[in-house]
């Protein structure tokens, strides 16, 4: 399987027009995930506007991502975190020797 990123825009009647033909190797039927930014919105003529938000979407994205998770564990979990965790994540994970500085 192969994946491409392209950009486009979505019409009043939710057909999807791509910015620029794709470089696929083949033609024929394909899978098509959409994101859609919570910075983009519809200008006056129905064309999408990009947002300075939506130029880091996929950064923004990820970090949500984590804020929700970091959100459903509880305080004391994360106290019983090493506090030189990123140091020595190869002592905790795999058993070689701590770092200690």
């Amino acid at each position: 399987m192969q994946a491409f990123e392209a950009t486009g825009t979505i019409d009043a009647q939710g057909q999807l027009s791509l910015d620029q033909p794709l470089q696929a190797a083949h033609s024929g039927k394909v899978r098509v995930i959409v994101l859609v930014s919570e910075g983009e919105r519809a200008s006056s003529n129905g064309d999408q506007t990009e947002s300075s938000e939506s130029q880091d979407f996929s950064a923004q994205s990820f970090l949500n991502m984590i804020d929700e998770i970091r959100a459903q564990v509880p305080d004391e979990e994360w106290k019983k975190l090493p506090t030189d965790l990123s140091k020595n994540i190869d002592h905790y994970l795999y058993g070689s020797p701590k770092v200690e500085e």
